[in-house]
């Protein structure tokens, strides 16, 4: 078989993609790509994609709610990478770009998302590779935590800038839900609603040990105005004990391939190390 034919083989393949343009519509998506040695492929991505620094470079398609499909289209990207949410946004894409819709609410969820881009990217193993190294450092920070006392922890998502008002928690089925039990924690709600909206009497009688203000990053309030709110209830532990804690790192927020990294830090944080 001469050398023409292999190559004509090789690139009939299915799945084998050269020179492929590639569309990554969330942050974590575009640190799987990263991660998974192809970053190089991708032409456009949100501007929220900030890691690693190489993202920053890549040309924006605005966000979820800004999406510019004018931008989008003009890229003619052989293959967009999405969350199920935004695939009401690019049905006119359908049918003349290729559509990979990965889920992204837990782990499980993430694992599948890596195993399937890296199949579609023709790099199987190092998604295997990547989704090892995960599992590993899990096990890791769970023997580190295995002798820690418990503690219950409400992680808010949202709520009014100026008021612990129009609450948003994150529930159990959360991403955030496993890295926080792996790290030795507990979920102050017990309910079954994805992310509840609660108010102050709710927290009141769940009495948290610790507060993650998530919040921080969402909607940019000072460290100060979150402070001042809690300490206007001392009848809940974390306010009385001073246990907010302020998270600004928008890692927290991602399902991507450094979720190893942020139950490592919810270790350290829930039992101060």
């Amino acid at each position: 078989m001469n050398i023409k034919r292999l190559v004509l083989l090789y690139l009939l393949l299915p799945g084998v993609l050269t020179g492929q343009r590639i569309v990554t519509l969330a942050p974590a998506l575009t640190e799987i790509v990263f991660e998974l040695g192809k970053g190089d492929l991708i032409i456009g991505n949100t501007k929220f994609c900030d890691y690693p620094e190489a993202a920053k470079k890549i040309k924006r398609v605005g966000g979820l709610m800004d999406l510019s499909l004018e931008i989008l289209i003009d890229m003619k990207p052989d293959l967009v990478i999405l969350y199920p949410e935004h695939a009401g946004h690019i049905k006119i894409l359908e049918g003349k770009t290729k559509l990979l819709i990965v889920k992204h609410e837990n782990l499980a969820d993430l694992f599948a998302a890596i195993e399937k881009i890296s199949q579609e990217l023709n790099v199987p193993q190092k998604g295997a590779s990547i989704i090892a190294r995960i599992q590993n450092d899990f096990a890791k920070i769970r023997q580190k935590a295995a002798n820690k006392t418990k503690k219950k922890v409400l992680m808010v998502a949202g709520r009014n800038p100026d008021s612990l008002s129009n609450l948003y928690i994150i529930g159990r089925k959360d991403f955030l839900n496993e890295l926080l039990d792996i790290a030795g924690g507990v979920n102050a709600y017990s309910g079954k609603i994805s992310y509840p909206n609660i108010s102050i009497e709710s927290i009141v009688a769940m009495n948290p040990d610790i507060i993650i203000e998530l919040s921080a990053y969402n909607q940019n309030i000072k460290d100060s105005a979150i402070l001042n709110v809690w300490r206007q209830y001392p009848i809940i532990n974390a306010a009385k004990n001073k246990r907010i804690d302020i998270i600004r790192d928008p890692v927290w927020l991602r399902p991507g391939p450094r979720v190893a990294t942020v139950a490592g830090e919810m270790v350290r944080l829930l039992h101060r190390e």
